[in-house]
C-alpha cells in the first residue's frame, strides 16, 4: 500500500477497464447460448432432424467460447475511459437488461437465423426441402427405415448420417 494520489487514479482506471471487459465477456458468453439451444428446441417442437449433435455442441463451445472470452478480458482500455462519469452502482449493473436483450434477443437470434439458413440450404440442396423436414426426426434416426427426399430418392441411414455431418 502506498499513499500516492496517482495510485488512486490508476486503481479507478483499472476498475473501469475490468468492469468493461467483464461486460464484454459476459455478453459474448450469453450470445452463444441461443444458437446452441434453438436446434434442440426445433428438434423437440417441430420434429426436424437434429442439425448438430450434443458432442459437437460441446466441442464448439470449448473451441469458440473459452479462448475468445478470455481474450476479451484482456482488451485494452477504450478511448476516454477516465473522462466518463462514475457509474451508478444501482442502475449500471454488470449484467443489465440491455446487455441480456442484446445478447439473447439480438445477437443470439441473428446467429441462430444464420445457422438455420445454412442448415436448410444444405438440406435443400441435398433434396430435403424445409417443409419435408417437419416431423421427420423419428424416421430420420431409425436405422431400419429409408427416408424419401422431395425428389423421391431413398436415403439410407448411413447416407442420412453423412448428410448430417455435412450440415
Amino acid at each position: 500500500l502506498d499513499d500516492n494520489f496517482a495510485s488512486i487514479v490508476t486503481a479507478v482506471e483499472e476498475g473501469r477497464l475490468l468492469f468493461d471487459n467483464l461486460k464484454k465477456t459476459i455478453s459474448y458468453a450469453l450470445t452463444a447460448n441461443i444458437p446452441e439451444l434453438t436446434p434442440f428446441l426445433l428438434f423437440i417442437i417441430a420434429g426436424i432432424p437434429l442439425p448438430i449433435g450434443p458432442i459437437a455442441i460441446v466441442l464448439i463451445c470449448i473451441g469458440t467460447d473459452i479462448v475468445p472470452a478470455i481474450s476479451l478480458a484482456y482488451e485494452k482500455a477504450e478511448y476516454r475511459l477516465m473522462q466518463r462519469k462514475p457509474r451508478n452502482p444501482v442502475t449500471d449493473r454488470l449484467a443489465s437488461h440491455a446487455l441480456i436483450f442484446q445478447a439473447y434477443g439480438q445477437s443470439g437470434m441473428i446467429q441462430s437465423a444464420a445457422g438455420f439458413l445454412t442448415y436448410f440450404v444444405v438440406m435443400g440442396e441435398s433434396g430435403f426441402m424445409p417443409y419435408t423436414l417437419l416431423s421427420l426426426s423419428t424416421a430420420w434416426n431409425d436405422p431400419n427405415f429409408n427416408v424419401q427426399d422431395s425428389f423421391g430418392q431413398d436415403w439410407s441411414f448411413e447416407n442420412r448420417k453423412q448428410l448430417e455431418f455435412t450440415c
